[in-house]
């Protein structure tokens, strides 16, 4: 019987995939989850600067970012990568949508740093202002407070302040839709 049940699932979702009268996207979203998707969608250029404690002058960040809709069009599945002075290669994988239980945006994240993050944030205007993460990286407890503003269509700034014991890093920079 579960063959059988398989079998018809794929046979019906085929089906369901192939009529072009099916949308790729789910019904009755708020209008939050739409906002949080068309927001990110799309291949992004990232450019600012890293300031550590410890250093002397801020390092150059340079990352590109590819936002893609997933989840029938309910959030989107971002690959970041790029480099940073002084510290090399980076990449990271991210899923980001709106929770409507919840009134929430959720930014998930695993980076190559070794870092895991669910950042959880409200839409404020064009801001999506995340409340105070605190997570351990490397066995060191950090604190983040991150930020995205959409001041315009196909642009977005990113601020992100991490405190730990060594001190306060900031990345800042400012993202172009390609």
């Amino acid at each position: 019987m579960p063959a059988k049940l398989l079998l018809l699932t794929c046979v019906v979702s085929v089906a369901a995939l192939a009529d072009p009268q099916i949308k790729n996207e789910s019904p009755k979203a708020p209008p939050e989850v739409k906002k949080t998707v068309n927001a990110l969608a799309g291949r992004w250029h990232f450019e600012g600067t890293d300031s550590e404690p410890r250093a002397a002058v801020p390092q150059r960040v340079v990352m590109e970012i590819d936002c893609r809709q997933a989840a029938l069009g309910t959030a989107v599945a971002c690959t970041l990568t790029g480099s940073m002075a002084g510290f090399g290669p980076l990449e990271a994988a991210a899923i980001v949508g709106y929770n409507q239980d919840e009134h929430l945006v959720h930014w998930m994240e695993i980076s190559s740093t070794g870092e895991y993050h669910d950042h959880r944030g409200k839409w404020q205007g064009d801001r999506i202002e995340f409340e105070p993460l605190i997570y351990k990286a490397l066995g060191k407890k950090s604190t983040e407070r991150f930020a995205l503003t959409f001041p315009s269509s196909g642009r977005l700034v990113l601020k992100s302040v991490t405190e730990t014991a060594e001190g306060i890093s900031t990345i800042t920079g400012t993202a172009t839709r390609l």
